[in-house]
This record gives C-alpha cells, structure tokens and sequence, in this order.
C-alpha cells in the first residue's frame, strides 16, 4: 500500500513524518505551558518572600538566565 506524492512511497513514511510533527508540537505545547506556570508562581511570589522551585523550574530559569546572557554578550560585541 502507498500514499504521497510518489506512487512508490510506503504508507508508514508519511504516517512517520506526521507522527514525528505532533509530537514535536506537543512538546512544545507542554515546555509552553511549564513556563506560563512558572511566570504565574514568580508573579504570585510576594517582595520579600522567598519562592521555592522544582528542579526542573530551576533548570528552566538558569536557561532563560544563560540565554539573556548571550544576547548581551552578542549586543556588547557589536
């Protein structure tokens, strides 16, 4: 059995391929909704209090830090 654009092309390419896609989108479906979850809990978090973090919250903004610390660096180079 075939589908796609080539008479030739095994059914289970094409299933393969959109597979692949949702999948992808619904990773960054879930990494979307982890990081609005975690603007809320730093928006809730009163001044002067504390907020406690997951490690996996942690891991996410040490990787916000990381990446605006090389858009600086790639401002200050130019």
């Amino acid at each position: 059995m075939s589908a796609g654009v080539i008479a030739a092309t095994p059914i289970w390419i094409p299933l393969a391929i959109g597979g692949a896609a949702a999948g992808g989108a619904a990773g960054l479906g879930y990494g979307s909704y982890r990081l609005l979850k975690l603007k809320k809990k730093i928006q809730r978090t009163e001044a002067g209090n504390e907020a406690q973090f997951t490690e996996t919250e942690a891991k996410m903004i040490e990787g916000v830090i990381k990446r605006l610390n090389t858009k600086q660096n790639q401002i200050d180079e130019a």
